[in-house]
């Protein structure tokens, strides 16, 4: 059986679970900079694209930014040298789902991560198109 895998379509603000099942898609928040292009310098709030895998599986309820929980229950750690910081999460926003509105992450509904994070693992390989 092929494992999981997951793709993010930047420009259908999309990302696609591939598993046993089929394929699910899910609406996300991608990098801000409003010229969608990949990740070139740390804080140009792009996303990354290229072939990654996850890194690590975080419980990430309690983390804070600007005192504010914004991560929700998990953040799923994306190895994409030479970026750090770059994941799959969350929010406390859902409204900014569907828009460009993060600093270079993936931000998820947090119902939709709970259903990606009983599917993946470590290892799971992540293909971010443009």
């Amino acid at each position: 059986m092929t494992p999981p895998s997951i793709i993010v379509r930047k420009s259908e603000l999309v990302l696609e679970l591939l598993s046993a099942e089929g394929v699910e898609r899910f609406p996300v928040a991608i990098g801000s900079n409003p010229d969608g292009r990949d990740k070139e310098a740390p804080g140009d709030c792009r996303t990354p694209e290229g072939a990654f895998e996850i890194a690590s599986i975080e419980e990430s309820a309690d983390w804070e930014r600007d005192g504010e929980r914004v991560y929700g229950p998990f953040f799923l750690r994306i190895a994409c040298p030479p970026w750090e910081g770059i994941g799959i999460h969350g929010t406390n926003e859902s409204e900014t789902i569907g828009t460009r509105a993060t600093l270079g992450c993936v931000r998820m509904r947090n119902e939709d991560l709970l259903r990606i994070v009983s599917q993946v693992g470590v290892g799971t390989k992540i293909v971010i198109l443009a």
